[in-house]
């Protein structure tokens, strides 16, 4: 059987970096390819999320996957104020690590390459969408054909109870651009997976900070290392791990993963004072269903995937 092939989309971010660590470590024993990656604004400024990514690339010996820059700002505002990156101001714990090959970084801009891309092989790519949604609203508005060309989309963002992390009431990739987040979920006719904040929130419980880095940590994997320095300055303090970005990606691995999904329709809030960025389902059941939420999934098993994507021997196990 020929691979799945996958495009994903980051804005890295130490959570996209164990994204990406878990993806290309799976891809062979999953049976699925990383035809590309894109960068976008969000954790960072898309330059900086384009050098993480080489980072990552280079510190596992995998920079024959093609990376492209892509929007550097929401559709419509400005960048949004913040008074903290959660990551640090360049995405990796601004601990000035050496500057990557950007010599890597592919010609041209990512929102044309993922149109050139799904109009070369229509129905058989999936996308990973785990930043602000940007790039593939971009791409939907500049290249309306591609909609019907995309096999499934999975997304880490939006809130599922109205619980916001940046916000009262809105998670930061939908909040970083709710006009792109809203035109996804409006013009898709591909199934929509989405792993909202929620359900990040409840799995963490089960990922105690010092089993990330006592157990995980210890690896010769030159990409975990380095995450293991970042992630020590950015939350070392904290109880729990949350690889937000990862568990998405585990979903798209292993759909089985799954302990519980819903069907709703998701729409997003673009104008009110409190809510705006916030994902509204429609609970009265009048609008038909556009997306399957992820409640919860098998976190036992999900962190014998991070074990493996830190190079440990737990393969027996997957």
């Amino acid at each position: 059987m020929s691979p799945r092939k996958v495009i994903v989309d980051v804005d890295v971010g130490t959570d996209d970096a164990w994204a990406l660590l878990l993806l290309l470590k799976c891809e062979s024993k999953f049976n699925f390819k990383v035809d590309a990656i894109t960068c976008t604004h969000g954790n960072t400024d898309v330059h900086n999320a384009t050098r993480n990514v080489l980072r990552i690339l280079t510190a596992i010996g995998r920079t024959d996957v093609p990376v492209y820059k892509g929007a550097v700002e929401p559709l419509i505002t400005p960048v949004p104020d913040r008074e903290r990156h959660f990551h640090g101001v360049d995405g990796f714990g601004d601990m000035n690590y050496e500057e990557p090959d950007e010599t890597l970084v592919q010609p041209g801009h990512a929102v044309n390459e993922l149109a050139r891309r799904l109009n070369a092989d229509p129905g058989n790519i999936s996308l990973i969408f785990v930043g602000p949604l940007t790039n593939l609203a971009l791409c939907l508005k500049l290249y309306p054909e591609v909609r019907e060309k995309i096999k499934d989309l999975y997304v880490m963002g939006g809130n599922r109870h109205g619980v916001g992390n940046v916000t009262k009431s809105a998670e930061f990739n939908f909040w970083a651009d709710p006009e792109a987040a809203h035109i996804i979920f409006n013009n898709l006719t591909c199934p929509i997976t989405l792993l909202p904040w929620e359900t990040c929130v409840s799995e963490h419980r089960e990922l105690e900070m010092t089993w990330r880095m006592d157990v995980v940590g210890r690896t010769v994997n030159k990409a975990v290392l380095m995450l293991n320095e970042v992630e020590t300055k950015c939350y070392g303090h904290w109880q729990n791990w949350m690889p937000c970005d990862a568990f998405v990606v585990a979903v798209f691995i292993k759909p089985d993963i799954v302990v519980h999904s819903e069907h709703w329709h998701v729409d997003i809030e673009l104008t009110g004072t409190l809510t705006r960025g916030q994902a509204v389902l429609d609970h009265k059941k009048r609008t038909k269903e556009n997306t399957r939420i992820v409640d919860r999934i098998d976190t036992h098993y999900f962190k014998h995937m991070m074990m493996y994507a830190a190079d440990h021997d737990v393969e027996h196990h997957l």
